[in-house]
């Protein structure tokens, strides 16, 4: 008997214990009751489960489609814009049919839309055996090939056309012949597809070659009008150098007889060996960037590397290594843009032709032709190494009065060149280099750390060559064998100082002189400045004073003196009174007072070396002391 925690007893419990046979009937009540509820939730789930699967199905509904055959090799082609000249192709040369068997097995490398573009495919498509020739060398048939059955390194397939075809793997792709293969895999019902983005030629030989490519049409003409189109087409490991057709466009061949037109095209061509970009660029690096081959015409050919370019003969024509090569049957064909001409061939190209041809000479041109030297530098049997001035270098001589003087100026320009000799700048030791010159002078010419100069003037270009000698060009004209009068009158700042020390009957103390060195003041000066106070002896005295006549001192050499005496020196001058001379900066000082010095030099300015001294640019007068 259960009792409640209180120690009673539950009326309900004491119920059912006590009165058994009214438990039974009151116990079985609640039970049906229970059951009931059960079954009635049963069939609730069991009914809403059943209208949930009604409305999925709907019915029975109909059987689910077979999936679509894959598409041929065919099909797939002619459903891609991205090959739509190669199916006009593959229409033309009746090879449609061939890939739309669906008993076949076919690995086809398909040049896509790009891969035609440098191909003139109106002249290929019109040759049909060599557009089957052609199409068939891009197809591998009875396999199926994908990308990864292929190995690292050479893979050799042979073609539908018969010939072997080299596959290679590396690290960088898949390539055929300079051709990469930018798809893989694209997988048809009878076979497997790779795109490959240039059309491959490599089973038509090199007449045919230029033929159907679009940039050598113009080469293949001039073969077969040159009588060569069977020698291309025989041909054994030729290395093809092919000018483009703008160059065939622009070049005037109707000088040249038929035979020396075959020389033409056979200088082009390296007989001995294939030669790929990359092994050209190779052979260059192993060689210092330049080699010279010997061509089929039997002369030699200097190719040099410039950047992504390969030069030929020095500018004759070039060759961009992103452009194509093109493989042939017997050999490769590369694209350039100029004619390669043969020296033999050559329109002699002497110093007076470059000279005349130069904008920057035309001021040398103008005094050459004064001179009557013109006809000497174009002599194709004489040599010379000419040191040339620029029209920069002409700038601050009086032009005009040089090339009135005509004995002057032929002095002038003789001490430019030397005559016998191509002296390269690579032939200059460290140094000085002593010459002599078509004038009878010696020229000194040295080299150091900061570059070549010639009597203050720089050689800012070296070794432009000529038939019949080397030009190095000059940044100033040099009067070097010109005497101090001479210096001061062919100078354009120093005119009027010429004219003073002639009116004042020093000219021939100049011209005689041995050594001087003078700070000539400019034309200004002598505008501004009135002499009209001063006697002819006074006025003698005055030039004199600008003269110091113990030694032949260059800026370079007059900085160097102030450095060693802590800026300051005092030299005697011609006229025998004291000249004090300071360092400012970058100018020199002549006779600081408390007024200011009376003049000053710009160590900028040029130092003028004449045969008997040098002359240095002032912008004041210097007056003795006893004047002032």
């Amino acid at each position: 008997m259960f009792r409640r925690a209180n120690g009673t007893m539950s009326p309900d419990l004491c119920y059912d214990t006590c009165f058994p046979s009214q438990m039974t009937q009151r116990s079985m009540l609640p039970q049906r009751t229970l059951s009931s509820r059960l079954l009635s939730l049963v069939l609730v789930v069991v009914l809403s489960l059943g209208l949930v699967a009604c409305d999925d199905d709907d019915g029975p509904g109909p059987p689910p489609e077979p999936p679509e055959d894959p598409a041929t090799i065919a099909e797939i082609v002619s459903d891609s814009d991205d090959f739509a000249t190669l199916l006009t192709a593959l229409q033309d040369a009746g090879l449609a049919e061939t890939f739309a068997d669906e008993e076949a097995t076919f690995t086809v490398f398909a040049p896509n839309e790009a891969a035609f573009s440098p191909i003139a495919v109106d002249v290929l498509l019109d040759q049909e055996e060599a557009l089957t020739e052609v199409l068939g060398y891009h197809v591998i048939p009875d396999t199926e090939i994908a990308a990864s059955d292929l190995e690292e390194g050479e893979n050799t397939v042979e073609t539908l056309s018969g010939d072997e075809l080299t596959v290679v793997v590396n690290d960088d792709g898949v390539f055929i012949e300079g051709s990469e293969v930018v798809e893989t895999d694209i997988e048809a019902e009878n076979g497997i597809i790779h795109v490959i983005d240039r059309t491959l030629l490599g089973n038509q030989n090199l007449a045919n070659t230029a033929w159907f490519v679009g940039e050598t049409g113009n080469l293949y003409n001039a073969v077969v009008d040159a009588g060569l189109a069977e020698a291309f087409t025989n041909a054994e490991g030729w290395t093809v150098f092919g000018p483009n057709n703008a160059t065939f466009e622009n070049a005037d061949l109707s000088g040249f007889s038929d035979e020396e037109i075959q020389e033409i095209l056979q200088y082009h061509v390296f007989a001995e060996d294939v030669v790929d970009s990359g092994s050209l660029l190779s052979l260059l690096d192993e060689n210092d960037g330049t080699v010279t081959i010997e061509t089929l015409q039997g002369e030699g050919l200097t190719v040099a590397q410039d950047g992504d370019q390969i030069v030929f003969n020095d500018g004759q024509a070039t060759l961009d290594t992103a452009n194509l090569d093109y493989t042939a049957s017997n050999g490769i064909l590369h694209v350039i843009d100029g004619l390669l001409l043969p020296p033999s061939l050559q329109e002699a190209t002497t110093i007076a032709d470059v000279v005349a041809d130069s904008d920057d000479f035309s001021t040398l041109l103008a005094a050459l032709q004064e001179a009557n030297l013109v006809d000497a530098l174009a002599d194709e049997e004489a040599t010379f190494t000419v040191f040339a001035p620029n029209n920069d270098g002409f700038a601050p001589i009086n032009t005009d009065v040089l090339l009135g003087q005509p004995d002057a100026l032929e002095a002038v320009l003789g001490y430019h060149v030397i005559p016998d000799a191509e002296i390269a700048a690579a032939d200059l030791n460290e140094g000085e280099n002593t010459v002599t010159t078509l004038a009878g002078e010696e020229l000194t010419v040295v080299v150091n750390d900061d570059g070549v100069f010639i009597e203050g003037a720089e050689v800012i270009q070296t070794d432009i060559e000529a038939d019949n000698g080397i030009i190095h060009v000059l940044d100033r004209t040099l009067l070097g064998n010109q005497n101090l009068a001479s210096t001061a009158w062919f100078v354009s700042e120093t005119n009027e100082l010429y004219n003073a020390v002639v009116d004042f009957g020093l000219a021939d103390a100049f011209v005689n002189a041995n050594n001087w060195t003078v700070f000539g003041p400019n034309n200004a000066t002598f505008e501004e400045t009135d002499l009209s106070g001063f006697s002819e002896e006074e006025v003698q005295e005055v030039l004199q004073y600008h003269v110091f006549a113990d030694d032949a001192v260059d800026s370079g050499s007059l900085l160097a003196l102030l450095d060693d005496n802590n800026g300051e020196v005092t030299i005697e001058t011609l006229q025998g009174e004291d000249l004090t001379i300071t360092q400012d900066g970058d100018q020199i000082v002549f006779n600081d007072g408390d007024d200011g010095p009376q003049a000053t030099l710009d160590t900028a300015n040029l130092d003028y070396t004449g045969s008997n001294g040098i002359l240095h640019v002032i912008d004041g007068l210097l007056l003795p002391p006893s004047f002032q």
